[in-house]
């Protein structure tokens, strides 16, 4: 994934945080959850899309990454084995080891994190 990521480094224009969010407002925002965690150490991921189309993608709130997409955003974040919370079946539930209309995704800050643009994925 590594190699994968500084491809995409070396493709994209040099886009920061700034100019990524500005002028944008949230019009989705999905938590995804890992497929290798179990109770009680659940590790999220969230996926946001902006009004414009684009989206970003998290796996914690120190470090977010931007994206043209939120098909990109979401091959992101599977590619490390995350799955939307909200579609998550009963076997995958079990297999977690959650109830889902008992566990509740975090609250994560939304003003102060890292960021880095990926573009398309």
């Amino acid at each position: 994934m590594l190699a994968k990521v500084i491809s995409l480094l070396r493709m994209n224009p040099k886009v920061d945080k700034r100019s990524f969010y500005f002028g944008k407002t949230i019009t989705k925002v999905e938590w995804w959850i890992s497929c290798a965690c179990e109770y009680p150490d659940l590790y999220w991921g969230r996926l946001r899309v902006f009004s414009d189309g684009t989206a970003d993608a998290a796996f914690d709130e120190a470090k977010v990454y931007g994206f043209d997409d939120p098909d990109s955003a979401g091959y992101f974040l599977s590619e490390d084995e995350y799955m939307r919370f909200e579609g998550m079946d009963e076997e995958d539930a079990k297999e977690i080891g959650i109830n889902p209309l008992e566990t509740s995704p975090p609250a994560w800050r939304t003003d102060e994190f890292a960021f880095e643009y990926l573009g398309t994925y």
